[in-house]
């Protein structure tokens, strides 16, 4: 990696539209991986020099970040560089005010909806970005709206909606804050049964018996003697659910925890937004999504630090 590379990299984790931005005075090409190089689509825009903090910066960036981009045009833009460019914002918009970030896309959707074809694209951006398999960073709720405000519009490509109102539907039912879905599932012994929100904080891991992260994270919950007695207290339940089960699991679970409720589905992953495995979610005492994406230990010290802050 070359020196320029180099200091881009160090300048983007200081905040990365201002360090895309003073390149563009230079008329230098833009790195998307650290390999690639992409001439921006726009000029992206320079937080003023009397704003100081480093909020403040991020919170103008976000603000300001789509004012260069013709949004009224309606040819189509390169995909590879309007990705770049959300790639840039995306990464701002971690470090700004939520407030601020929740009126920069809506004004920006509102922006785009007559111009079906950049609103695809954009939203295209957005997934590429902020949820797909290549994002490096998930941010489920700015998504989720993007997503409302793109299937709001009639004009939206009919062809490409199916794929996008599947994953609004899925990312509202199991959004923190939501009350998540109910699911039916299958216990090991062939009994139906269903989830829905208990009184009980409730941490759901959708794995497989065979995943080294499912594997490792179980043994470790079992080994920590403060999560164990709780969960024999009845102060916390812990499910373990199968997504799209093959044949024979049933023998692959004999030695969980006979406290767990451990089961199969081939219709929670239509449900629930599942992108990876494990795929855990914990639930509050109210019933409400309390936080998803985590690790099974992330998990597991969420719901005793729940546990110690109610006594």
């Amino acid at each position: 990696m070359n020196i320029k590379i180099l200091a881009l990299s160090a300048a983007l984790l200081a905040c990365p539209a201002m360090a895309f931005s003073q390149e563009t005075n230079d008329s230098t090409e833009f790195i998307d991986t650290g390999v690639m190089y992409i001439d921006p689509l726009f000029e992206y825009p320079i937080a003023p020099e009397e704003i100081s903090g480093f909020r403040e910066k991020c919170n103008w960036l976000v603000e300001n970040f789509w004012n260069p981009l013709d949004l009224k045009s309606k040819d189509a833009v390169d995909q590879a560089k309007i990705n770049h460019a959300f790639k840039v914002y995306a990464t701002t918009v971690q470090y700004a005010d939520k407030d601020k970030v929740t009126a920069s896309v809506d004004k920006l959707m509102k922006s785009l909806q007559k111009n079906p074809m950049l609103l695809y694209q954009m939203t295209k951006a957005a997934e590429e970005n902020i949820y797909g398999p290549r994002a490096e960073f998930w941010i489920d709720e700015l998504y989720a709206r993007i997503l409302k405000a793109a299937m709001s519009n009639k004009k939206f490509p009919k062809t490409k909606r199916p794929r996008y109102e599947e994953q609004l539907k899925k990312l509202e039912s199991s959004m923190i804050g939501n009350y998540p879905e109910k699911f039916d599932f299958v216990r090991p012994n062939g009994d139906q049964a269903q989830f829905f929100p208990m009184s009980t904080p409730t941490i759901i891991i959708f794995g497989d018996p065979d995943c080294d992260s499912c594997r490792m994270g179980r043994l470790r919950m079992q080994s920590n003697v403060t999560f164990s007695k709780a969960l024999a207290d009845g102060k916390v339940n812990v499910l373990f659910i199968i997504p799209d089960p093959d044949e024979g699991w049933q023998s692959k679970v004999t030695d969980f925890p006979k406290n767990w409720t451990v089961g199969a589905s081939d219709t929670v992953a239509d449900i629930y937004d599942i992108r990876e495995i494990p795929e855990v979610y914990v639930i509050g005492a109210d019933g409400k999504m309390l936080n998803k994406h985590l690790g099974i230990l992330d998990a597991m010290s969420t719901v005793l630090s729940l546990l110690e802050n109610s006594k």
